[in-house]
């Protein structure tokens, strides 16, 4: 799985779930090649264009997209992103 197509799931993923996506008011801002996947981190439109503190997003942990092909998770954000993908998509309760 190349850079690009790991972006592409990622904002498919996105764009089922976040009107901000397929609007363009947050956009696809980088992709970090980890062992078993990607992680891509997306933000503001407002944000990368203006530097305001203000615009920012907080609390977004990035799209895991596993290079299995498994289905892409969002990582929580108050832990490293590398613990998570060893330790596979988080469950609740």
């Amino acid at each position: 799985m190349t850079d690009e197509e790991a972006r592409e799931i990622a904002l498919a993923f996105l764009a089922d779930r976040m009107d901000e996506i397929r609007t363009g008011g947050w956009v696809i801002t980088g992709a970090w090649e980890h062992e078993t996947a990607w992680s891509v981190g997306y933000q503001s439109r407002a944000f990368i264009e203006s530097g305001r503190i203000s615009d920012a997003l907080a609390g977004n942990g990035p799209v895991v997209v596993p290079k299995s092909g498994a289905d892409p998770w969002l990582a929580w954000s108050g832990r490293p992103v590398e613990e998570q993908i060893s330790e596979g998509r988080p469950t609740l309760g």
